[in-house]
């Protein structure tokens, strides 16, 4: 309670001693966790600052590289490789997943990538209700 109009006007009793006692022990646990959950925030947010700056100091010799690259395609290729790039590509093999992460009551997106291992085996059996394939010879699996 700041500026001199939010006064607390107090009977002077042992009884209203006890709540002000009791208020300012509330008061300050109260900040207490405040001050933790903004240091608890300012930490992850030093760690994500970190994380862009080395990414951004990393992206100059990836792009220039693959500018390279893409001018050497070009060369190669003709002007119209964009086209046979679109036909050739059915899916992205690096996806991204997001997630929230709780960081001391505050809820933050994260997010995640990762490259899809997926195989030439992965929708086998699918047409007689589920994977089967128990990776034995075929010799050893006989199904009925």
């Amino acid at each position: 309670m700041s500026g001199q109009t939010q006064r607390l006007y107090v009977v002077p009793t042992v009884t209203m001693l006890g709540v002000v006692k009791a208020r300012l022990v509330g008061a300050t646990r109260g900040h207490a966790l405040l001050k933790k959950k903004s240091d608890a925030l300012t930490v992850q947010f030093r760690q994500i600052l970190k994380k862009i700056v080395s990414t951004k100091e990393s992206m100059g010799e990836i792009m220039k590289n693959s500018s390279f690259a893409l001018t050497e395609a070009k060369y190669v290729a003709g002007e119209n490789i964009k086209h046979s790039i679109r036909e050739n590509v059915h899916s992205a093999s690096l996806k991204v997943r997001s997630h929230t992460e709780n960081v001391a009551g505050v809820k933050l997106p994260k997010f995640d990538y990762f490259i899809d291992g997926e195989t030439k085996n992965d929708l086998t059996g699918l047409a007689r209700g589920g994977p089967t394939d128990t990776g034995l010879p075929c010799s050893l699996c006989e199904i009925h």
